[in-house]
């Protein structure tokens, strides 16, 4: 997500100045692009892969601040590219991610799981579950070796369950380990942790009803 949005606002940069220097000689407008830029003209497979490689490192740095960033204020989804259900470890391998994700929202958390497997509406109309619950106990540590680590409590009226999510350092990418407190069923949702604003739709995310 976050390397193709450097991408884009690159194209963008070229573009503009493309327009703005329409009339310059090749050359000129060729020495203009690589001050801008930084691509050099004659860039040889090893110097763009370093080049692309750097992006990369930069793309996954801002990824991983804007994730602490949306821990900090409590509003951030994460959308589920894999599910791992129960002792064994059963797993669901390239779920929806629009409708599979855990959803913090202030001091509530929504949690859902719509398995592709499913072929009946569910109790929350999409083909799975959807629960909801208040958060307690929220705390943010950072680990030893710089990863994120998110802990709190969620409990409402169909769920009770402790929930531990892990962002890897310099990344988005995150793990959620929740355990109901009534039984040792675990689920783990691994995917990006992206802040979420339903207000501004900034995630895109479908939420069905909830267990009341």
């Amino acid at each position: 997500m976050y390397t193709s949005r450097v991408a884009i606002a690159m194209k963008k940069t070229i573009t503009l100045i493309l327009l703005c220097l329409g009339m310059t000689g090749g050359v000129g407008l060729a020495q203009t692009l690589e001050q801008v830029t930084g691509v050099p003209q004659h860039e040889t497979k090893a110097e763009k892969k370093a080049r692309e490689k750097r992006l990369q490192a930069i793309a996954d740095s801002l990824a991983f601040v804007d994730a602490s960033n949306a821990i900090d204020i409590s509003y951030f989804v994460i959308t589920a590219d894999r599910i791992s259900l129960g002792k064994r470890g059963r797993t669901i391998q390239s779920p929806d991610e629009s409708t599979n994700f855990i959803m913090v929202q202030g001091n509530e958390a929504t949690i859902q799981l719509v398995p592709r497997y499913s072929s009946h509406s569910g109790f929350n109309g999409l083909g799975g579950i959807t629960v909801e619950g208040l958060i307690t106990g929220a705390k943010k540590e950072t680990t030893k070796n710089g990863d994120l680590s998110y802990h709190f409590s969620v409990n409402g009226a169909a769920v009770s369950a402790q929930v531990t999510i892990t962002v890897f350092r310099n990344s988005n990418k995150a793990e959620a380990y929740i355990t109901p407190n009534f039984n040792s069923q675990r689920m783990t949702i691994y995917g990006p942790l992206i802040p979420y604003d339903h207000s501004t739709g900034e995630a895109h995310a479908f939420v069905g009803t909830p267990l009341p």
